[in-house]
């Protein structure tokens, strides 16, 4: 017979964190398709597109950093239960690697919008100063990340949607 967690669900992030959590989220899934989708695109026909990408993409680093303190700052819940080590270490480990993930992204983005010509493009509004793809280090990262993060989000859902399958508790609470 599988051990129930009891988890106090009534414990809930603070109303900024919670905030921020699902602003974040909706950006970046805004975010991820409208880069990979300019990935492929000439750098004349991706100027609007990439203004919107550096727009949003800045909104998230702000939100991250404000988010950031109110980790350390707010109250918190305790971390979620689940009866199973692996998997509360796991949960953990997921948490804190969205922040390092969204802090990589960010600077690695910047990066790539100075060396690759990203910046003054959008200045001038000349598509001739972006770079090819490949001749962008930093752009490599912000993709490959990017992509670390969207695995990362599928199994962070996936854990909410177990939890709640096999523990029947709603964790989601903890986030409305």
């Amino acid at each position: 017979m599988e051990e129930t967690t009891l988890n106090d669900l009534t414990q809930k992030y603070s109303k900024g964190a919670i905030a921020i959590h699902w602003l974040t989220t909706i950006l970046i899934l805004v975010l991820f398709p409208l880069g990979k989708y300019m990935e492929d695109l000439s750098p004349a026909d991706k100027m609007g597109l990439i203004r919107i990408h550096i727009i949003l993409g800045i909104i998230v680093f702000v939100l991250t950093i404000v988010r950031t303190y109110l980790f350390f700052k707010a109250p918190r819940p305790e971390d979620i239960k689940t009866g199973s080590k692996f998997n509360d270490k796991l949960a953990v480990w997921i948490h804190n690697a969205f922040y390092f993930l969204l802090f990589g992204i960010a600077l690695s983005g910047i990066g790539s919008m100075i060396l690759g010509g990203y910046g003054e493009a959008m200045q001038m509004g000349d598509p001739e100063s972006i770079l090819p793809h490949g001749d962008v280090p930093p752009l490599a990262a912000h993709g490959a990340m990017a992509t670390i993060m969207m695995l990362l989000l599928i199994l962070h859902v996936a854990g909410v949607i177990k939890h709640y399958l096999m523990k029947k508790e709603n964790t989601l609470r903890r986030m409305f």
